[in-house]
């Protein structure tokens, strides 16, 4: 195999390695296919020639027959020389076994070959076998043909073959040939410095080959352009920073460095040997002993870049500051062989730092005097920034603040030290600061439960995150001693936060004062409403009490007639007993006790009837209603049946009341109520609008809304109502005829029943001389609610 493979690099073009795969392939696929196929062919032309020299047998066979039979010799030997007319047939045998004779074509016998068939046929007459045909026939005529067939396919395949390969050869040049030499031309050219991209288009691999080419010499390019340009930026960015690059190989001794570090230091690129004891003469001596064993230290350590801050002097004598940066190249053993670095100056920035030291301190000063503690926490828990009030205030040593403790640590010694009390409930305790517990780390401080138990006090499971410092927050601290600390904490954008402490003890117990005085207010606050809901239901009792002698003195007068007829009549029947007794009762005295007797009863019972229905008019007022039974009924209809009711009162005055209401108006309400509410307005009507021997006329209106609602206007052309009277209209017992037999509760029930048995509303406008107008708007389903009572309807004459 390594000799093939040597053989096949050694081949010098593509073409050829191309023709070496494709022919050999082409070569044995045609081989094996054209062999398969003349196989099957060989095998059919042999079946064909079987096939055909059995017919002949058959058709030969019935032909000998009768010349067998008759033994026409002439006639079989003619039909033997047309059986061999057939080429396919060698030779013919015809046996007469009647005869036992035998004729044979060619004349000489018959000999069976190597390669000769035979097909033989018995010849019958009447199942009587009279002879047999024999026929020996050769395959030559088929190899003959076969070999014709295969002549001609092998030339149109050579064609074929060919055809393919100058094909085959003319698309290689055409796909892989003239761009791989277009690839090869431009990769010759950019081994000698050039950048031309080859001029080649295709989506095939080849084309993409070039693409990633062309896309690689084009990053070539950029890459070198930027390489050159970073070289330039490279010297400008050594100068604009004042800095020089230097090397030294340990092995040999030399010293190496750029044309800047002279001028660093005021020399001219050639005034300054580059040796290492011109180096070490310029350092400071002050800081020459250690500077050059910080260098011999690199020697010996296996470290790789150091760096190094120290002064040189200048050529006007001046001190500039060396920032010296160091990297260094060791061998496998990790012995330094040479160190390259840079060395800059860097006397502005260390001015700057030490004026930055310098405030630093004042500032510290400044902080130590003021009467407020401060403390700065950075994003990994240390304390970074605290003066000397903030220690008092904490109770921790100052110098333990100036070591930049973690917060944890300060929260752990006030913890020891009893600053937090009994309680634990101080927020300190639940901040972890640079301690890893609950999840805090940079950038903020995540807050966990450091008690004991399963949740802390805030409702935070142990060792879970209680979330980030991300907005200020302030409480209180007591402290064992009785002082009061305001501890106010403000987070920082770049993670940790600041803290103020201040003694608030006077403030915090000020406002202590305060609020004891604001919890005495409250409880006179709370004193004085009690008082005045005393007062209120004083007022309840009052009206009450009011309502009582209002319905004792509308009683008084009925039961005053009834109690007096019962007197009068309980004498007149002392004085008959007397006189039946005495025999001496005599029959006008009976006629005359029978008048009275009756004239008395007449009158009891009409005063108790008048006072039993001012009962229960107060019921209605007092006590609950009761239900009453809700179902369907058509309103004009209804409206027209209580009328009618009504028309006993009315025939005994000259008043009318007419109704305006549209036919098929259903409701699903409390007739009971309704029908109450219309009776209590005619009454009221009747009694305070029209003045006696007037002739008045009241209107029952009814319209629908679009909002399932009807709306019953009952208007009067009375005398109206006073202005100052109508916000007094619907309250119990307001009436201006109490002396005339008004109770006033008519209204106020008619209220009740609209506004609850109903759920509607009901208002009034009336101008004096000029009638009274009451709209009722209800709703034409209700509502399931309270039932009206069933107190007798009131035909009392309430005010308008």
């Amino acid at each position: 195999m390594t000799r093939i493979a040597e053989a096949w690099r050694r081949v010098p073009t593509v073409s050829a390695k191309f023709l070496l795969i494709l022919v050999p392939s082409l070569v044995v696929a045609v081989s094996l296919c054209s062999a398969l196929f003349y196989y099957d062919r060989y095998k059919d032309l042999q079946a064909g020639l079987r096939e055909k020299v059995a017919a002949i047998a058959d058709i030969n066979a019935a032909a000998l027959t009768n010349s067998l039979w008759t033994f026409d010799v002439p006639a079989i030997r003619n039909v033997i020389q047309a059986i061999g007319a057939n080429r396919e047939l060698v030779c013919v045998e015809v046996s007469d076994d009647l005869a036992e004779g035998q004729f044979v074509w060619p004349e000489s016998d018959c000999r069976a070959g190597g390669d000769t068939l035979v097909e033989r046929r018995t010849i019958r007459v009447q199942n009587l076998q009279v002879g047999t045909l024999t026929l020996h026939y050769s395959q030559d005529v088929v190899r003959e043909q076969l070999r014709q067939e295969v002549m001609n396919t092998a030339a149109l395949l050579l064609l074929m073959l060919a055809g393919t390969i100058a094909a085959a050869l003319a698309a290689l040049r055409l796909t892989v040939g003239r761009p791989l030499g277009r690839l090869i031309a431009s990769i010759l050219e950019a081994e000698r410095g050039g950048h031309e991209p080859v001029d080649w288009g295709a989506a095939d691999e080849l084309g993409r080959v070039i693409q990633a080419y062309n896309a690689m010499l084009a990053r070539l390019g950029q890459e070198e352009a930027a390489l050159r340009k970073s070289e330039q930026r490279l010297a400008l960015a050594i100068t604009a920073t004042r800095s020089s690059v230097w090397d030294y190989d340990l092995h040999t001794g030399h010293y190496w460095w750029s044309k800047e570090f002279p001028a660093l230091l005021g020399y001219g690129s050639s005034e300054l040997p580059m040796t290492a004891e011109t180096w070490s003469s310029l350092l400071h001596p002050d800081e020459a002993e250690r500077v050059m064993a910080e260098s011999r230290r690199r020697l010996r350590d296996h470290a790789m870049a150091y760096t190094a801050v120290y002064r040189m002097r200048r050529r006007d004598g001046q001190w500039a500051w060396i920032e010296d940066r160091a990297t260094a190249q060791r061998d496998a053993n990790g012995r330094a062989l040479r160190l390259t670095g840079t060395m800059s100056d860097v006397t502005e920035r260390v001015r700057a730092e030490l004026d930055l030291a310098h405030e630093r301190n004042v500032l510290q000063v400044t902080l130590d005097n003021t009467d407020q503690g401060i403390i700065k926490v950075d994003g990994d828990g240390r304390v970074v920034t605290a003066n000397r009030r903030a220690a008092e205030l904490l109770n921790i040593a100052p110098e333990v603040l100036s070591g930049n403790p973690r917060f944890a640590d300060i929260v752990a010694i006030q913890r020891r030290q009893g600053e937090f009390g009994e309680m634990g409930d101080d927020p300190d305790l639940y901040l972890s600061f640079g301690t890893g517990l609950g999840g805090a780390g940079m950038g903020g401080a995540g807050m966990a439960a450091t008690g004991a138990g399963s949740d802390d006090e805030f409702g935070i499971p142990l060792g879970e995150s209680a979330g980030m410092i991300d907005q200020p927050f302030t409480f209180k601290r007591r402290r064992p001693d009785g002082r009061i600390v305001e501890v106010r904490t403000n987070p920082l954008p770049e993670g940790g936060f600041v803290r103020t402490l201040t003694d608030v003890t006077v403030e915090a117990r000020s406002a202590e004062e305060i609020f004891n005085a604001m919890q005495e207010l409250e409880r006179a606050y709370a004193d004085l409403k009690e008082t005045q809901a005393s007062l209120v239901q004083a007022e309840k009792m009052a009206s009450l009490a009011l309502l009582v002698a209002g319905v004792a003195h509308e009683i008084n007068t009925p039961i005053g007639i009834a109690f007096g007829c019962a007197t009068h009549l309980s004498g007149r029947t002392s004085t008959l007993a007397d006189a039946f007794e005495g025999g001496t009762m005599k029959k006008s005295d009976l006629a005359a006790y029978v008048a009275t007797a009756g004239e008395s009863s007449r009158l009891i019972e009409q005063n108790l009837t008048r006072a039993a229905e001012l009962i229960q008019s107060f019921k209605r007022v007092a006590v609950d209603q009761t239900s009453e039974e809700q179902r369907r009924f058509d309103l004009l209809a209804y409206l027209e049946e209580v009328v009618t009711s009504l028309g006993p009162t009315l025939r005994k005055s000259r008043h009318r009341v007419a109704i305006a209401c549209s036919p098929g108006i259903v409701m699903d309400s409390f007739p009971g109520a309704l029908s109450q509410v219309v009776t209590n307005l005619v009454m009221n009507a009747l009694t305070h609008a029209f003045p006696a021997d007037s002739k008045g006329h009241m209107v029952i209106d009814v319209d629908e809304t679009a909002d399932g609602e009807v709306e019953i206007r009952f208007a009067d052309d009375g005398v109206g109502i006073p202005t100052e009277n109508l916000p007094k209209v619907f309250e119990p017992f307001f009436t201006t005829r109490r002396g005339s037999g008004g109770s006033g509760l008519g209204l106020h029930i008619v209220f009740n029943l609209v506004t609850q048995s109903l759920g509607g509303r009901i208002s009034v406008d009336s101008v004096p001389g000029d009638g009274t107008t009451f709209t009722l708007r209800i709703p034409k389903t209700a509502a399931t609610a309270s039932s009206p009572t069933t107190t007798p309807v009131s035909l009392e004459k309430e005010p308008a």
